[in-house]
């Protein structure tokens, strides 16, 4: 397989993701790579993982040059040679796959396919879920949400289900690369993984909790340079009230990410006054410093009985925090987004109670990292996600987090309510389907009815744990019997 080809392919696999949704564009995709991996040497294997990975984040990622460039201010030049820094170091995690499933050379074909590459693709996925404070952008389980296998979803999460399209992807390949009996014997086992998850599509881990909750969701489609002026500000937050006061007969009213640009503790007593007499509780996102000290927050306000807080704790690299800020001084000087210096809260956070249930809280990417949310849902009815998409122009990035935000739902098997600045803000109910939806950069008012849920998956209660056993499981078997014959070379 050419490095070209290996780079073509990347540049396809996105197609599986959101907006496309062509979810089985990763079985051929991802197959040619593990073809290509069966005779190459290791050096070539790293290099053709690497070739994919240039043109998967290359094509799936590029939203981070709109961010930096068109909205950050940074010069265009740089701006190309930091998105480049970036899709090199994430394509560095297929092109190490490509090395250690090398490792195993000596072994069966049908163990390479079926065990091996699909345990070590699905491995550095999850490790590029978390290293470097982590980006699991393009994870091959998003791509299965409309699948069969999204039933397996509650039980291991997106690992899982990306287990099984590797493994998928391996036996296609081995039938076309070593057809046989042994080829056709291995369809078995994403026959039965599909089957699987049909079954448990029928089980429902959680239950029906409490009153059904009407919602209104205020999309403003503010631009980023008019809400951080201050002379907006009035303006803006006059805007909001107004239109919220159509909202009457709802429980919950929600406004997205930063709707109100300014620190919660300088908001005017008229403010809180405005929102005391509606009858709905309140759910917007704001600024907040404590006690006027240095350290401020992107927050997640909400009025209810009282004023309750969540505080952002995943912060977006070079958005909302500078990694390694001495060292990377001379490019940080050409950045000019507003407020881009937040701190990151540290300690637990309770679920906000809202609307006569309780919500477990995340801000913008964070919905991308669920663990996060673990120790909050199982004591919440519903999910609750503020965000600006604003940052990612008219490009995939909306469209992806509104996918991975399908599968927090599913997952957890609460619904969700999510509030965009910009477009796609949504109600999701608790299998992951969009129930209503607002169309992008245009004001617009989305309502519905969520039903809070109690009970915890097993997604909830161990993580990816399940995952990674039938990980380890799963290589432990290929290591003890992948040297036996299997009738072919």
């Amino acid at each position: 397989m050419s490095y070209l080809l290996a780079f073509l392919a990347g540049v396809l696999s996105v197609g599986a993701f959101s907006p496309f949704d062509w979810w089985w564009l990763l079985l051929p995709t991802l197959g040619l790579v593990f073809a290509s991996w069966l005779s190459a040497s290791g050096g070539r294997a790293f290099r053709t993982g690497f070739c994919f990975g240039l043109g998967q984040f290359g094509a799936g990622v590029s939203w981070v040059y709109i961010s930096i460039q068109t909205f950050g201010g940074m010069p265009p030049v740089l701006a190309g040679i930091c998105v480049f820094g970036l899709v090199f170091w994430l394509s560095l995690f297929p092109a190490v796959a490509g090395w250690v499933q090398w490792l195993f050379r000596h072994f069966h074909v049908a163990t390479r396919l079926l065990v091996v590459m699909p345990v070590v693709w699905m491995l550095l996925e999850w490790t590029r879920g978390w290293l470097m404070t982590g980006l699991p952008w393009l994870s091959s389980g998003y791509a299965a949400l409309d699948t069969p296998l999204a039933g397996l979803a509650p039980l291991g999460g997106v690992y899982l289900l990306g287990l099984w399209v590797a493994v998928t992807a391996g036996a296609l390949t081995q039938l076309v690369c070593r057809p046989g009996r042994v080829a056709a014997a291995s369809l078995l086992l994403p026959a039965g993984a599909l089957i699987a998850g049909a079954v448990l599509d029928r089980h429902h881990w959680t239950r029906p909790d409490g009153d059904d909750i009407s919602v209104g969701i205020i999309q403003n489609n503010v631009p980023l340079r008019n809400k951080w002026n201050p002379e907006n500000r009035k303006a803006i937050l006059t805007d909001y009230m107004e239109r919220s006061l159509a909202l009457a007969d709802k429980d919950l009213v929600v406004w997205p990410e930063g709707a109100v640009p300014d620190y919660l503790e300088n908001l005017p007593l008229s403010f809180w006054q405005a929102l005391a007499v509606h009858p709905a509780d309140f759910a917007f996102g704001t600024l907040h410093r404590p006690q006027g000290g240095e350290a401020y927050y992107n927050s997640l306000a909400v009025v209810s009985d009282e004023l309750h807080l969540y505080n952002k704790q995943h912060l977006v690299p070079f958005g909302e925090f500078f990694p390694m800020e001495r060292l990377l001084d001379p490019i940080l000087r050409h950045l000019t987004m507003p407020m881009a210096d937040f701190s990151a809260w540290q300690s637990p956070q309770q679920p906000l109670p809202l609307a006569g249930s309780r919500a477990a809280a995340s801000i913008c990417y964070e919905d991308a990292f669920p663990h996060g949310w673990r120790s909050q849902v199982a004591d919440s009815g519903f999910l609750i996600n503020i965000s600006e998409d604003m940052w990612f122009g008219d490009s995939l990035a909306p469209h992806q987090r509104l996918q991975m935000a399908r599968f927090r739902a599913r997952e957890m098997e609460r619904p969700m309510v999510r509030s965009s600045n910009n477009g796609l803000s949504s109600l999701i109910d608790w299998r992951g389907r969009v129930t209503a939806v607002a169309p992008q950069f245009e004001q617009a008012v989305v309502t519905g009815v969520i039903v809070p849920r109690t009970g915890a998956t097993p997604f909830v209660k161990w993580g990816d744990w399940p995952a990674m056993w039938l990980a380890v499981i799963m290589l432990s078997t290929g290591l003890l019997f992948g040297r036996v014959p299997l009738g072919y070379n």
